[in-house]
């Protein structure tokens, strides 16, 4: 993963933690919430909820992000 790539996945970790959850992501039924949740567990930042767009659960590798800066 470059740097750039790195920032802006921090920076929608970030913003998907204060606003979907801590611990379990809870789009809340919004696109822009279930695009977020695609694209970190695409990185494997993210455990989606099988057969569901709108659950995700943290990995290690997320958390990791979350606390590096």
């Amino acid at each position: 993963m470059s740097d750039a790539e790195r920032k802006l996945l921090h920076a929608l970790a970030v913003m998907a933690q204060q606003y979907l959850g801590d611990q379990v992501l809870d789009s809340l039924s919004m696109s822009a919430g279930e695009e977020a949740i695609e694209v970190l567990a695409s990185y494997g930042l993210v455990q989606k909820d099988p057969g569901q767009a709108r659950f995700g659960e943290w990995t290690q590798a997320g958390y990791d992000l979350l606390n590096s800066n």
